[in-house]
This record gives C-alpha cells, structure tokens and sequence, in this order.
C-alpha cells in the first residue's frame, strides 16, 4: 500500500508542481532526455543484462507482438470507421495501439507483482511492445524513411548491448553494477513524475475519437487478451503482468513522434493525459478497495 501512495503522491506533485509554474517544459525536456538517454537504458542493463533467459517467459514478447499488430489493425479499421482521416487518423492509430508500458507500466508492475513484476514487464516492454513501436509505430507516423531514426534510439541499443552481455556471460559487478542499478531504479519515480507534468486538462478535446481511443486502449484489447488466456489457461504472474502491461493507457513516446512528423500533437497529448488519470485513479481506488 505504501507503494501506491508513493506512486498516487508523486503524481498530484508533478501535477500540483506544473499547475503553480514551478516545473517548466524546460525542466520536463531535460528529465525527458536523462530518462530516455541514461536511466531507462541502465534498467534495461539491470534486468536484461542479468536475467536467467533459460527461464525468462519469452512468450510474453511474442503476445506483446501480436497484441500490437492486432491492436493497430483494429484501431485503423475503427478509426477509418469514425471518419478520421490523414494526421488524425495516423496518431488515432498510434495512441490506440501502443500501451505506456514503460513510464506506468514498470512502477505499477513493481507496486503490484515487486521485482519479479517488473522483469515480467521489462520483458514485455524492451523485447515485446518497443521492437514494434520501432518499426510499424515510426512507420505509421513518418513512413518507411523513419525506420533509420529508430536505430538510433538509446533504449533500443541498450536492449541490444544487454542481450549481448547476458548470452556472453558478462556481468557487471562492483561499484559499476552498484551505480547502473542506482541510476536505473531513478526511472520508476521519474517517469510517474513526468506523467503527471506532462498532462494538459485544457487539450481534452475531440470527446468522441478520445473516448473511442481510450476504450480500445484501456478495455477492449485487453479483454480480448483476458478470453484469449482464459481459453489457453494461461494463469500466473508473468501472463497478469501482460495483462496489466496491455491495458495501461496511450504511450508517452507517441506525443513526441508525433511531434516529430507533424502530426495531431494535441490529440496525442489529450488521449495520453485522459488515459494516465484514467489510470492513477482506477489503480488507486482499486487497491484501497480490494
């Protein structure tokens, strides 16, 4: 419990903070960049680097694959449905199928399931969710001309450093090790505190292409996903952590390729902030209550 009013606090700071003009976007593009550039790829150092991959439910990659290809085909299809077209309908797709697997994803995983939690959704994250933002997300929002700035992305050659050093047998130790977990356990608080600053009440906007975004993000998907490992009796941490990892709400990243291409940032920004408050609350009052 003390882990979801950490989480809770750290969210209505941030929000409380960007409210009264102390925190910037200055401020959040420098926090931006220190997660993105150093202390997400030290997680990833941390627990792919040192994960038993003889063990490791590679399984959950693979639904995270055909979760988000099912999820793009169907946002695609239902936003062609509700008459959105061009930069509305690429960033309709986008926000509907990419899940905040990493900035919520991993402090909730840890608050709910510890340690083991957050390997599970590291897994689902680095291995699964981002291999496809890589490639069908940039190609969505920028076309086939993207591909080339996704191999540039530090998380990305962090996974890659990761899984050489792991089936190398390499493994850090000492002081290094030491300062890499450090800097590693920073993502979990910084990305909710990012969240939080990054959410603009005044751009809920657009109510119907909102509310359908965040019904195919937040509840059909994964109640599609819920009957699929009801039918494969698929139970137990790994496949709960999938579970939770494919309901959070609109990724962070996909306001920012947005911003890149030129696409719709303010819808992007309204369905990530409507989706993350959907989301600190219904977590919150669900661990109160159960």
């Amino acid at each position: 419990m003390d882990k979801v009013f950490l989480i809770t606090g750290i969210f209505c700071l941030a929000l409380l903070l960007r409210r009264v003009g102390v925190v910037r976007e200055k401020h959040l593009s420098l926090l931006v960049r220190y997660v993105i550039s150093l202390s997400l790829p030290c997680l990833t150092l941390m627990t792919i680097g040192t994960l038993d991959l003889g063990k490791a439910h590679f399984d959950i990659a693979v639904i995270a694959w055909l979760v988000m290809f099912a999820g793009a085909a169907i946002s695609w299809w239902t936003g062609k449905l509700i008459g959105l077209e061009g930069s509305k309908l690429r960033v309709f797709i986008l926000v509907s199928t990419f899940p905040n697997t990493a900035l919520l994803g991993y402090p909730l995983s840890y608050a709910l399931f510890g340690e083991t939690g957050l390997s599970y959704a590291v897994i689902y994250d680095q291995m699964g969710m981002f291999p496809v933002f890589l490639t069908l997300g940039f190609f969505v929002a920028g076309g086939k001309e993207s591909f080339f700035h996704c191999l540039k992305f530090p998380p990305f050659l962090a996974l890659l450093a990761a899984l050489a050093l792991n089936v190398s047998g390499i493994r850090f130790s000492g002081p290094f090790a030491t300062t890499i977990s450090w800097i590693g356990w920073t993502t979990l608080p910084l990305t909710i505190f990012l969240i939080g600053a990054r959410v603009r009440l005044t751009s809920l906007r657009d109510s119907k292409p909102l509310a359908v975004c965040l019904s195919l993000r937040m509840l059909l998907i994964p109640l599609l996903l819920l009957i699929a490992f009801q039918l494969l009796g698929k139970h137990g941490i790994p496949y709960r952590v999938t579970l939770l990892e494919t309901a959070m709400p609109p990724a962070l990243t996909t306001s920012i390729i947005a911003m890149q291409y030129r696409l719709d940032e303010e819808f992007a920004i309204a369905c990530i902030s409507a989706g993350s408050l959907l989301c600190i609350l219904l977590f919150t009052l669900g661990m109160l209550i159960f």
